[in-house]
C-alpha cells in the first residue's frame, strides 16, 4: 500500500453514482491508470472527482453520460454472460475496454479519469495530491512580485494544501 493511499482519512460523500456505477467507474479509471510503482486512478480517488463532476460542471451531459453507462453494462452482460465489469479477472477488464475504446463512454471516463487524476483535490479527485505527486508538481505561485506598479503590494497566493485546507 502506497503511504498516500494510507493517508486518506475519510471517504467521500457520493451523491451521483449508484454503487455499481462507483465500483466499475473506479475499475476503469483503474485500468485507464493503473497503480504501480507509484499511485494511479484508485489511490488518487478519481472515481469521486467524477461523482463530482456529474453534479456540477460536466451536468449537462449527466443524462447521455447515465445512458452511455447503460449501454456500457448492457454490452458487457452480453459479452461475459451478465458479469459485472468488477467480477472479470484484470485481463479480461483489459480486453473488454479495448473493444470499446473507440466509444463514447470510454472517451469521457478517460477524459475524466485524467482530470481527476491531476485537477486541484478540492474537487474531489487528486486525493492527497498523489496525482502532483507522480508528474512533479509543486503547487506553488509562478510568479514573484513585483508584477507591476498596480499589484505591487499584492501579499502572495495562498496554495491549497493537500491534505484539505486552502
Amino acid at each position: 500500500m502506497h503511504a498516500h493511499a494510507a493517508a486518506n482519512a475519510a471517504t467521500p460523500v457520493v451523491r451521483n453514482l449508484s454503487p455499481d456505477q462507483l465500483r466499475d467507474l473506479d475499475a476503469i479509471s483503474a485500468q485507464i491508470i493503473p497503480t504501480d510503482e507509484k499511485p494511479g486512478a484508485h489511490e488518487a480517488g478519481v472515481v469521486y472527482f467524477m461523482d463530482h463532476a456529474l453534479g456540477g460542471f460536466f451536468s449537462p451531459h449527466r443524462t447521455e453520460f447515465q445512458s452511455d453507462y447503460q449501454e456500457f453494462v448492457a454490452g458487457l452482460a452480453r459479452a461475459s454472460g451478465g458479469k459485472r465489469f468488477t467480477d472479470l479477472p484484470v485481463r479480461e477488464q483489459q480486453v473488454y475496454l479495448g473493444t470499446i475504446e473507440g466509444t463514447r463512454f470510454f472517451g469521457t471516463v478517460r477524459m475524466l479519469t485524467l482530470v481527476g487524476f491531476l485537477a486541484s483535490p478540492q474537487y474531489g479527485g487528486n486525493r492527497n495530491g498523489v496525482g502532483w505527486d507522480v508528474i512533479g508538481f509543486k503547487d506553488q505561485h509562478v510568479f514573484q512580485p513585483p508584477f507591476g506598479y498596480y499589484d505591487r503590494e499584492y501579499t502572495g497566493f495562498v496554495p491549497y494544501d493537500t491534505k484539505g485546507k486552502p
